[in-house]
């Protein structure tokens, strides 16, 4: 299997991305009334948008590792990991959780970020709370996944010593991304546990592994969120 250059698979990166920001940014005008400029902080706005952009992104990518030649289950990793590798990257996984949770606490940051608590609440008062948590849960980890850990990575791991500066550069674009969510150093947790998937990625050789992480971290960042605001 030859994956696409450097150039080419960002550009499809690029691409997959502008089109699946496209067609859910129309979908959100086509359903969603009220102001739809500060979308970060509706709930409802984000489902919409999580849901409907996704499956558009992961068929770009699907068809550029077609034209690539290659399968595209094998071409984005999607393969299943040993049950060792599962149970190792989970225990990393909690752990790495608890530290950021720490260092969180003792830098005067809040646990749960205002914009999970703005979109909780703004969902719940439009009764779409089960839309946000299957786009929090399952939508966003696999697009996000397929795209940075899965097409991405394929693209700029081409020998074993490219894997530390991918890791890394895929890790920064990713972070980038929730610049309109976070705080910078909300983004720079979100550039840890990046790295950290990388990691898992480059060892474990498997993007299934990296969703199923990012799955069970967003699971818990759902599950913190309601404890902050059910239980104070």
């Amino acid at each position: 299997m030859k994956p696409w250059g450097l150039a080419a698979t960002f550009g499809f990166a690029i691409l997959a991305f502008g089109i699946g920001q496209a067609v859910g940014v129309g979908a959100l005008f086509a359903i969603k009334t009220g102001d739809l400029l500060n979308v970060d902080k509706d709930g409802t706005a984000v489902s919409i948008l999580t849901l409907v952009a996704n499956p558009f992104q992961v068929v770009t990518l699907i068809l550029a590792a077609r034209l690539a030649g290659a399968d595209a289950l094998e071409y984005l990793a999607l393969n299943r990991p040993r049950w060792r590798a599962v149970g190792i990257a989970v225990i990393i996984l909690i752990a790495a959780i608890a530290l950021a949770d720490l260092v969180t606490y003792l830098v005067g940051k809040p646990i749960v970020p205002p914009f999970q608590t703005d979109i909780y609440h703004s969902s719940e008062a439009d009764g779409t709370l089960i839309w946000l948590w299957l786009a929090v849960v399952v939508v966003a980890p696999i697009g996000e996944e397929l795209l940075f850990r899965g097409f991405m990575f394929r693209g700029f791991v081409r020998e074993p010593r490219d894997s530390l500066p991918a890791i890394l550069v895929i890790s920064l674009l990713w972070a980038l991304l929730h610049l309109g969510q976070y705080d910078w150093f909300g983004v720079a947790v979100v550039f840890a546990l990046g790295v950290l998937l990388g990691y898992v990625r480059y060892i474990g050789g498997s993007t299934t592994l990296t969703i199923f992480l990012h799955m069970m971290f967003n699971l818990e960042s759902v599950v913190e969120t309601l404890i902050a605001l059910r239980w104070p």
